[in-house]
């Protein structure tokens, strides 16, 4: 399985949402749900659930599954539907170089295909650097919780976290 997610945020509540992230930071470390205990990650779920913004996930399944293959299948689904959202500048998490270009590749053939518009910009920022990235680490980690059996996260983003599941063979 693999499990990509925009979060969506309108600019104007992006200083909130940075504040109210910012708030559950326990030390310098950015918020990383797989390095919490449950209690934290209740927490996490609990306040991102009552902020203004959406989550649009994707999860790709399939045998075999290979991680970059995988990746840009998901990515592939998940621009048109941030673009459709009315989104045109995308921030993504940085990676290592030669994966930032692997993702940048799949953004140019997906605009050869015409799925998304060249209004659509993807830019790389490193995960400790903005608070915004650390919404879709959470929800990715509540949805594959779901997966795994515990579907409580899950629950409490009710309508804010939209899945799509696709074949990321």
């Amino acid at each position: 399985m693999y499990i990509l997610t925009a979060s969506l945020v309108d600019l104007t509540e992006a200083e909130t949402i940075r504040d109210a992230l910012h708030a559950l930071q326990a030390g310098a470390a950015k918020l990383h749900w797989s390095k919490e205990p449950p209690s934290r990650r209740s927490e996490f779920v609990k306040v991102i659930s009552s902020l203004a913004c959406v989550s649009t996930v994707v999860v790709g399944t399939g045998i075999p599954l290979h991680t970059e293959r995988a990746r840009r299948k998901c990515l592939e689904a998940l621009l048109p539907e941030v673009e459709a959202s009315g989104i045109t500048m995308l921030t993504a998490e940085a990676r290592q170089l030669r994966n930032n270009k692997l993702d940048q590749q799949t953004v140019a053939v997906c605009r050869r295909k015409r799925i998304i518009s060249d209004a659509l910009h993807l830019d790389f920022v490193p995960g400790g650097a903005e608070p915004l990235l650390w919404l879709p680490d959470i929800v990715c980690g509540a949805v594959l919780a779901a997966h795994r059996g515990d579907g409580s996260y899950l629950e409490q983003l009710a309508d804010s976290a939209l899945q799509l599941h696709i074949d990321a063979r």
